[in-house]
């Protein structure tokens, strides 16, 4: 099979090229700049089309030439999952392409309208695709990305101190899916023999507390490092530092506040779901969190 990972260079797009090669794919590569590709993924290529600008609608259409599934992993940012996203679809039809695995790897965006403006735009993505494409998207929800938690977002996860920010209790459970397990999943189910039906997929790879975090961390370092917990406040004061967020910058100035959508919604359960479909994917083997921080010495 010949599958197109448009934003291949990005967060989940590595691991699905990596997941694809393990299961004898051939993968196509589409973004600004195969020099943000790992070496061992530029050398198994079948070939990369670059895009000079998020409307490249040339090189969508040189890149969705012959393949059998497209996985779209554009960055969550409006502009490319709106904008780009629709252009690749609109791309995907004329090359007669049917599997198509959209952005997606989030908590449940269908719920609890107004709560998260970007997750309005994935809505409002998938509600538009319905009514005028033929494409049937695949969406897929994964609760937080634990790679993005503990390398990349410093709110969550101070790297310097191994201190763990939240609000809320400490003994609520958030549901997470590491990387390679988000990579192993979005390969099963565009590889599906139903994968042009599209739909709506549920899964997680564990679910833990700030509280857990702390002890899977120490029994993963033996001892050797410990993390620590930071208490930011309770779920009012997340949902006060949200709403003042949205007063003082609007809309457009999202990535100010959005991280309180996250503090606030994530234990209030405005979004969440059962991973019900892990039990249609029984190739995929979970990763635990205490596997995740073996896995991730630099954490």
């Amino acid at each position: 099979m010949l599958i197109l990972i448009a934003g291949i260079t990005g967060f989940v797009g590595i691991p699905c090229a990596r997941s694809a090669f393990a299961r004898g794919h051939k993968v196509r590569g589409l973004a600004r700049n195969i020099d943000n590709l790992p070496q061992d993924i530029r050398d198994q290529l079948e070939s990369f089309d670059t895009m000079t600008s998020p409307h490249d609608i040339a090189a969508m259409d040189r890149a969705t030439i012959g393949v059998d599934a497209i996985i779209c992993s554009f960055a969550g940012i409006p502009e490319m999952f709106m904008e780009s996203q629709m252009l690749l679809v609109r791309a995907a039809e004329r090359a007669g392409v049917k599997a198509f695995h959209a952005t997606s790897w989030n908590y449940d965006w269908t719920l609890s309208p107004g709560s998260h403006e970007i997750y309005d735009d994935m809505r409002a993505f998938s509600h538009h695709v319905a009514v005028s494409s033929t494409i049937k998207p695949i969406y897929m929800f994964t609760g937080a990305i634990a790679d993005y938690y503990f390398k990349r977002s410093h709110y969550d996860w101070d790297p310097a101190t191994k201190t763990f920010n939240f609000h809320g209790p400490s003994t609520f459970p958030t549901r997470y899916t590491t990387a390679k397990d988000i990579g192993n999943y979005v390969l099963e189910a565009i590889t599906a023999p139903n994968a042009a039906d599209g739909g709506f997929v549920r899964v997680q790879s564990f679910e833990a507390s700030p509280e857990d975090i702390v002890k899977a961390y120490s029994a993963a370092r033996a001892g050797r490092m410990t993390a620590k917990l930071n208490c930011l406040g309770s779920l009012k004061d997340a949902e006060e530092k949200l709403n003042e967020g949205r007063a003082k910058y609007g809309k457009s100035g999202w990535y100010n506040y959005l991280r309180y959508c996250y503090q606030y919604h994530i234990p209030a359960r405005s979004w969440d779901y059962e991973s019900v479909d892990v039990a249609r994917f029984p190739n995929v083997q979970q990763t635990s969190l205490e596997q995740f921080f073996h896995q991730n010495p630099d954490i």
